[in-house]
């Protein structure tokens, strides 16, 4: 656990260095709004984690479609199991 906290504090400390680096202002247009001076640094960071949040959305749909899929075949797997024979596993030819 120390590890994560390490991981943590170094990440913290890469994002206050990448803010204080880019301290401009820069005009954000988008569609029919705009946004005036905003700071540089935030804006990559939040664009960051917007991506950050997508791509985890995109992650937990295609995990939720998995583990549906596997609770699917597992209850095939169960009711062939109840449908077929048990299999003898000893050999009685010798």
């Amino acid at each position: 656990m120390p590890a994560v906290y390490v991981l943590i504090a170094a990440a913290s400390i890469a994002v206050a260095i990448f803010a204080l680096q880019n301290p401009d202002h820069v005009t954000i247009r988008f569609l029919a709004w705009q946004i005036e001076r905003a700071p540089l640094a935030a804006v990559i960071l939040v664009s960051g984690a917007a991506g950050a949040i997508i791509v985890s959305l995109i992650g937990f749909v295609q995990r939720w479609r998995l583990r549906s899929k596997i609770r699917q075949l597992e209850t095939r797997v169960r009711s062939l199991e109840v449908t077929r024979p048990p299999v003898n596993t000893t050999d009685k030819t010798q």
